[in-house]
């Protein structure tokens, strides 16, 4: 019986796990891969389930830091708006990372471009996401 519940124990946690491991940047606004021609006044970032946000940057191509402020809350919440202040036209790029209630770490980044009649129009580089394996402490 104590090794039914021990096989019980572990399949459940590497469930939650696994569930975890596939929560990432559902949507966001501007999109991943914008093009804009008017600078957005808000990031607005949708995850997959509800996490805790941890980590949140956003620089232009020349590393340049837009500040963010991240929430006060600790709780849990799958949506997150942050006001941007005055953009001007260059390639931005959002990095961020989150954590479950579980303490398990993810990080991805996202990309959008700004521009004005004078720019190229390359296209911004694609959403990433990586889970963190390192570290699976909970906090609380």
């Amino acid at each position: 019986m104590k090794l039914f519940n021990n096989v019980l124990v572990v399949t459940g946690l590497f469930l939650s796990a696994s569930a975890f491991a596939h929560v990432g940047l559902g949507s966001s606004m501007p999109a991943n891969g914008a093009m804009l021609s008017q600078a957005p006044t808000t990031l607005e970032m949708t995850f997959t389930a509800p996490v805790r946000l941890v980590k949140l940057t956003m620089q232009d191509e020349k590393q340049q830091s837009v500040p963010l402020t991240l929430p006060s809350s600790a709780t849990s919440q799958a949506a997150f708006s942050f006001a941007l202040p005055a953009l001007s036209a260059a390639n931005y790029t959002v990095n961020w990372m989150i954590m479950g209630d579980d303490g398990h770490k993810m990080k991805g980044n996202m990309s959008f471009m700004l521009h004005d009649s004078g720019m190229n129009t390359r296209s911004a580089p694609p959403m990433t996401m990586e889970h963190e394996t390192s570290e699976h402490t909970a906090h609380q």
